[in-house]
């Protein structure tokens, strides 16, 4: 048995930046183009899957969260989004109730981190947990029996197809970013080790701590510029360990439901059929509904809006 953890942010943005803004909704008066497309997103994967279990994690620790209290710099190349984004964002995650499908989003953590304290969860439980995201951030928390699946995109993976893919171990990958950088996350690296430099180094050693407790090794492994390597990590300890942080997904997040929490009981077809009113989507997706478990007991809460 299976359950689905959904980075949905990513798709969500996927979505924002591909879709045109032909859709609007009814009040206030702002495209949902980025809804539009993980509403199909969502059906498409709750019609092929059935899935017994099911989990969208969002992010809301846009500046309050752990890894911005270590370091002031985290993410602020990114801007915040606007009003408008804001409220296809928290439609996103309405549609999720609507739909049945458990979600969450934290101050602390980050959708990662919920995702791998969820995996966590369900392992525990003997349940096999499928990652749903394209970011390959997440493949640090692939273990053996775990899958990684970019939906719509390519087919579900295991952890050694994945390793072979990044010529890394998954559980490296906290360790690869730290010494290469993370420009999508402004994580500085370590000037001077590029991506195959890294790899190099990973593959004589575990992670990052054997790195640095072994400078003194550096210089004769098989590495172009092996000379140089230990002068150039001495002279980043502290960032590197900082980086070795921020690119680390904690999965201790002990706010996250229990298995039976993310249970997907069906959906509510006529608060979703008000849904896509809401949003001017019409009866677009009303076929697309038809072979899904129905749940009897529709509640439908309005449209987040936003304080005055």
């Amino acid at each position: 048995m299976q359950a689905l953890l959904i980075d949905a942010p990513i798709y969500v943005f996927r979505s924002y930046f591909s879709l045109p803004e032909n859709w609007h909704s009814l009040e206030p008066k702002f495209p949902t183009h980025a809804v539009y497309g993980f509403t199909g997103f969502l059906l498409d994967i709750l019609r092929r899957q059935q899935p017994e279990y099911i989990f969208c994690a969002f992010d809301e620790s846009l500046g309050s969260g752990f890894r911005h209290q270590l370091c002031a710099d985290y993410k602020a190349n990114r801007e915040l989004p606007d009003e408008a984004l804001v409220f296809q964002l928290n439609a996103c995650r309405q549609l999720c109730r609507v739909l049945g499908v458990t979600e969450m989003a934290s101050s602390e953590f980050e959708a990662d981190d919920l995702i791998g304290s969820m995996a966590g969860v369900i392992r525990k439980q003997n349940i096999q947990p499928v990652i749903v995201s394209r970011d390959k951030d997440l493949m640090q928390l692939i273990k053996e029996k775990d899958l990684y699946w970019d939906f719509g995109k390519s087919n579900a993976k295991g952890q050694a197809e994945l390793e072979t893919e990044l010529d890394l171990g998954c559980a490296q990958m906290a360790d690869y970013l730290a010494l290469v950088g993370d420009t999508s996350d402004n994580i500085r690296g370590v000037p001077g080790i590029g991506s195959k430099t890294a790899k190099q180094m990973l593959s004589h050693f575990s992670d990052v701590d054997a790195i640095m407790s072994h400078l003194d090794q550096l210089q004769d492994l098989p590495i172009r510029g092996a000379k140089k390597l230990a002068d150039k990590l001495a002279g980043c300890a502290d960032q590197l360990q900082l980086a070795r942080q921020l690119t680390t997904i904690t999965c201790d997040a002990e706010s996250v439901p229990s298995l039976q929490g993310i249970e997907w009981k069906g959906i509510h077809l006529d608060a979703f059929e008000i849904f896509c009113e809401e949003m001017g989507f019409g009866a677009v997706f009303s076929q697309r509904t038809a072979d899904l478990k129905l749940r009897q007991t529709p509640q439908y809460i309005t449209t987040p809006r936003f304080p005055k």
